[in-house]
């Protein structure tokens, strides 16, 4: 009896493992077919034998949608991410070739982009002081358009004071054909100039990031000159070559100390000076002093 029914338990089992797995494998293919063009048209048969397809999208009014009309009107929160993180979508070969491509890249120097400042700066200060040279000469062109119509504008007056007014009306003229090529001047003189305020600005801002940029790498400099110079005297003092030469010394110290030691102990340990040795010492020192006392009456003995 139990061993009927630990045998229904088992094939129940394995029934439901192989209905699972056919599901799984039905949803698979389904996606698969579902984002291609066969879709629509298992969709379109299933819909015409009587009933919906389950990717099939209806409106109110009984119309369906297509897939890619059914995708974009998904809301947003349901339509598939587009972007991965790059642990998703690339292998560990690829992000370990892109850390080494990453890796071998030269980091930019302040050197180079110090230079390409000032190089820059250089381009621009020459290209503000064409500006301004085209500035002042068209200013001095306008000049002498004004002091024409001037000129035309007192002939005009000269003109109608001695009542010739046609002469007059001629001048006045003159004056006004030269009043377009003045008008023409300022706009551009002004659009010169707003140039070259906009040249002054940016040498100006790279004349300042130019200066720092130059402070910082001479205290960046300095500073790691002086850490390394710290560094350097430090395991000097502190390091383990000192601390070997020291105790190198240490062990020379006491093996002074022992020589002296011994050298004491062998005095110490000598026989005492004889009785001979010290009539000899004696003797030698008498024979000193009578030595001494003849050279002294020598040389007080009074001269003939």
């Amino acid at each position: 009896m139990i061993e009927g029914m630990m045998g229904l338990l088992f094939g129940i089992f394995w029934l439901w493992v192989v209905i699972a797995g056919f599901k799984s494998v039905g949803r698979r293919l389904w996606s698969f077919f579902s984002g291609s063009g066969l879709s629509s048209g298992w969709s379109e048969g299933w819909s015409s034998g009587g009933g919906h397809s389950r990717s099939t999208v209806w409106t109110t009014d009984g119309t369906a949608l297509s897939p890619s009309q059914a995708r974009a009107a998904m809301p947003v929160s349901n339509q598939p991410a587009l972007v991965h993180a790059p642990s998703d979508i690339w292998t560990p070969a690829e992000r370990r070739g892109f850390g080494r491509k990453l890796a071998a890249q030269s980091p930019v120097s302040t050197d180079a982009v110090v230079a390409d400042m000032e190089r820059e700066l250089a381009r621009m200060v020459r290209n503000a002081a064409e500006v301004e040279k085209n500035a002042a000469g068209w200013r001095g062109d306008l000049k002498r358009i004004e002091a024409a119509q001037a000129d035309w504008q007192a002939r005009a007056g000269l003109a109608v004071d001695k009542g010739r007014d046609q002469l007059a009306k001629a001048a006045l003229a003159e004056k006004a054909k030269l009043q377009p090529r003045a008008d023409g001047l300022r706009g551009d003189i002004a659009r010169l100039e707003e140039l070259l305020a906009g040249y002054r600005r940016d040498i100006i801002a790279l004349e300042a990031k130019l200066s720092e940029s130059i402070r910082r790498q001479v205290l960046a400099e300095t500073r790691l000159e002086s850490a390394e110079d710290s560094v350097r005297a430090r395991e000097l003092v502190f390091g383990e070559r000192t601390a070997a030469a020291l105790s190198s010394l240490e062990q020379v110290e006491r093996s002074a100390d022992l020589v002296e030691g011994q050298a004491e102990a062998l005095t110490l340990g000598a026989p005492a000076p004889g009785l001979a040795e010290e009539f000899a010492a004696l003797e030698r020192q008498d024979a000193l002093d009578r030595e001494l006392a003849a050279l002294k009456a020598e040389r007080n003995r009074p001269t003939a």
